[in-house]
């Protein structure tokens, strides 16, 4: 499905909110997302599916910007929107929070949503409207994750509407998209102090007005089938190029997108690959290219995802009899099997007021002993008053490979309180990641207070 944002540009594009939900997709295949202290949906830290999928993305020219919504559409927004009931997760405010008129914890509201028109024909547009509000610092974002009849899911991104509340994004139906009812499986709302709320339909959190129909002319609801997987050559140098072959079929829409993973022999490392149509319209050839240092030995294919022109997605995993023969011996002059270590995490300054932005610098000493870091990234979580506030920040290149600076942005009516370090992942020029949970002793004790 592809998704038209309309109104703000400064809002988070629909390729964005496509991205979010093509990675809910990956979380399985990944296996290595924060641990469980791990933020809300939204802001996400940067994954390894950012690492993998992004560059596949861009390979396969999943770039260019979306072209603008027809004026029709824009104005089939006007209509009244479907109100939404009370929801259940209404905040209480505390007494401390009535004293406190500047602290802004509770996340937006959602007041109400519709598609328009509510039934639709495979290759026509739907336009998704929501009254989304907050009590102080404003509605920062909106987007959420819709789900057809298959399951599949397809991201999408809303923006303003003028200075209203409305929040709206146009939504396109591929031809012969699965028919009959899609619904709004979850829907995200952040405001600009980093509170957010992930309401999910399957809990009731949702109206009923949050779903449309799709009739269609020739309905696929089921994804590609693989055929066949193999190298092009089984032993490879580290920093060369080998190039992997991928048979599939798809029985209606035709195949769209192949992609796959390699895991490294200590499995904290992996290689993901994007493919193209080659030659033979049902074989699809993928470059599969390693860092020059590396974890040496044997890469396991972990699995391979295929979807087709209507969305559905089909995922083939290592106890696949085609995935599991497939594996690739990589030699080289460097080998690094190891994981950066985190060994001092320090803030400055430790107190900060919410009266206005406020950034906090991040010193972390980090140490690599073979490729050396590639990256440093981490999310402070706000107090438990916050309903689950989180920042998220990254830290500058480092001159020294073992000195790094990263920056954390205190938004003006941040929950007041003591904040913690969620978590921190560390990730080598190799692709070998290391993950640090708020209970880590190197973190845990690093805090920084909100006035």
């Amino acid at each position: 499905m592809t998704v038209v944002p309309v109104g703000d540009a400064n809002a988070p594009t629909s390729l964005e909110a496509a991205a979010r939900a093509r990675e809910q997709r990956y979380n399985e295949l990944l296996r290595s997302q924060p641990p469980a202290a791990a933020p809300a949906p939204a802001p996400a830290a940067p994954s390894l599916f950012h690492r993998i999928v992004a560059p596949i993305a861009s390979a396969l020219g999943i770039g260019a910007k979306p072209t603008p919504p027809q004026q029709q559409a824009q104005s089939a927004t006007q209509r009244p929107v479907a109100q939404q009931p009370p929801q259940p997760d209404d905040h209480a405010r505390t007494p401390q929070e009535e004293r406190d008129p500047d602290s802004d914890v509770t996340p937006p509201q959602l007041r109400g949503c519709e598609f328009t028109p509510a039934q639709v024909q495979d290759g026509d547009d739907t336009i998704f409207s929501a009254i989304v509000v907050d009590d102080l610092s404003g509605v920062r974002s909106v987007s959420g994750v819709i789900a057809s009849p298959s399951g599949a899911p397809q991201g999408f991104a809303a923006q303003r509407e003028g200075e209203s509340d409305r929040f709206v994004s146009k939504i396109s139906i591929p031809k012969e998209a699965a028919e009959g009812i899609w619904t709004v499986k979850y829907l995200t709302l952040s405001d600009n102090a980093s509170n957010s709320i992930n309401l999910n339909a399957a809990q009731g959190q949702l109206p009923g007005s949050a779903a449309f129909r799709v009739t269609s002319s020739r309905s696929d609801s089921t994804g590609p089938a693989l055929k066949a997987i193999w190298l092009d050559r089984p032993s490879m140098k580290a920093g060369d190029q080998n190039t992997i072959f991928v048979t599939a079929e798809d029985d209606k829409s035709g195949v769209a997108l192949v992609s796959g993973v390699f895991i490294s022999p200590s499995k904290q490392a992996r290689i993901g690959f994007g493919c193209r149509a080659g030659n033979n319209p049902t074989t699809w050839e993928c470059a599969v290219a390693p860092p020059t240092c590396l974890d040496c030995g044997t890469w396991q294919l972990e699995q391979v995802q295929l979807q087709d022109k209507a969305n559905n997605t089909s995922t083939f995993r290592g106890d696949n009899p085609m995935v599991a023969p497939v594996h690739l011996d990589i030699a080289g002059e460097s080998c690094d099997a190891g994981a950066p270590s985190v060994s001092s995490l320090t803030l400055d300054p430790p107190v900060v007021s919410n009266a206005e932005s406020t950034v906090i610098n991040v010193h972390a000493i980090v140490a690599d002993d073979g490729c050396g870091v590639a990256s440093l990234s981490g999310q402070a979580a706000g107090p438990a008053i916050s309903n689950g506030a989180r920042l998220y920040f990254s830290f500058d290149p480092s001159a020294d490979g073992t000195n790094f600076i990263g920056h954390i942005t205190v938004p003006k009516h941040a929950a007041k309180g003591v904040w913690t370090i969620a978590w921190i992942q560390a990730l080598d020029k190799g692709h070998n990641l290391r993950a640090y949970a708020a209970n880590d002793p190197v973190i845990a004790r690093v805090t920084f207070r909100v006035e």
